[in-house]
């Protein structure tokens, strides 16, 4: 993030650093800080070009700082997909604030205390992460008590045996922890269910007289295999839908109809699976 001023009517310099920034005034008074700063100082007796603030942070955070103050990030495109079953791709998107610097633009924003809607801002683009990066995102989130984000971003966590004791350090307490727990049970058991209850032909419907028992037996035990394998990420409908492929699956047009409607009418009903502390709370209701 370089900064850049068009038109400064003010300056900042880095005391640690000696460097100077060209800013407007307006910009800054977007910060709280700045404002209440700027307002107990009496600069009748000289003019705004010549005035100068001088701050106690190095160039770079500065030049971060002052990026928000004059160019407040835009939530991102990704953040806007309500549905959130993808992973977004970050490769291309120079519109997506990096990761790595974006727990400083949190700190710089609450220590000068800037707009609400730059934080929301801000906590559209570490969300846009989780799927790539959720135990970080996650463990991020809880710490700086943004819990709408740490609710959505666990939905990507891996099971949480997966982890390494120092990655599941990055979780700051044992309650948010806990509750990843219980909502990876929720969820695996919910898919489990779901998944059992799922008939290739329910009540009979759409049955086929010539492979009727034999579809039926491997529908069953393609079921029962992966109901033991289960865990909070599996895409269950996408596993049973292998099943495309078999015999006499495959080759039959009434069974490879029953098979793709099961899988389908599974796939939705996946999508209701606890897969967010509020949908795991409406799970308990």
């Amino acid at each position: 993030m370089t900064f850049r001023c068009a038109h400064p009517d003010f300056s900042v310099r880095s005391i640690i650093d000696d460097q100077v920034f060209p800013v407007s005034r307006k910009a800054l008074c977007t910060s709280e800080v700045f404002c209440n700063m700027f307002s107990c100082c009496d600069d009748s007796t000289s003019e705004k070009s010549e005035q100068s603030l001088d701050l106690a942070e190095n160039s770079a955070s500065l030049s971060l700082l002052l990026t928000l103050l004059h160019s407040p990030p835009e939530l991102p495109i990704q953040s806007n997909h309500k549905s959130w079953d993808l992973p977004a791709s970050l490769d291309t998107d120079s519109s997506v604030i990096p990761l790595p610097i974006l727990p400083q633009l949190f700190s710089l924003a609450d220590k000068y205390a800037l707009p609400d809607s730059v934080t929301k801002a801000l906590c559209g683009h570490l969300l846009v992460h989780a799927p790539t990066n959720p135990l970080f995102v996650y463990g991020f989130a809880v710490s700086a008590g943004f819990s709408d984000v740490a609710s959505k971003s666990c939905r990507w966590l891996k099971p949480m045996a997966s982890y390494s004791k120092e990655e599941i350090e990055m979780i700051p307490t044992v309650e948010a922890y806990h509750k990843v727990i219980r909502l990876q049970d929720a969820r695996v058991k919910t898919l489990k269910r779901m998944l059992l209850e799922e008939e290739i032909f329910p009540h009979g419907y759409g049955a086929c007289p010539s492979h009727l028992n034999e579809t039926k037996a491997i529908w069953h035990a393609a079921r029962i295999n992966l109901a033991r394998k289960i865990e909070t990420l599996t895409d269950v409908a996408g596993e049973m839908e292998d099943l495309l492929s078999e015999r006499p699956i495959r080759d039959c047009t009434a069974c490879r109809k029953a098979c793709t409607a099961a899988v389908e009418m599974l796939r939705y009903k996946c999508r209701k699976a606890p897969r967010t502390f509020r949908h795991l709370q409406n799970s308990e209701s």
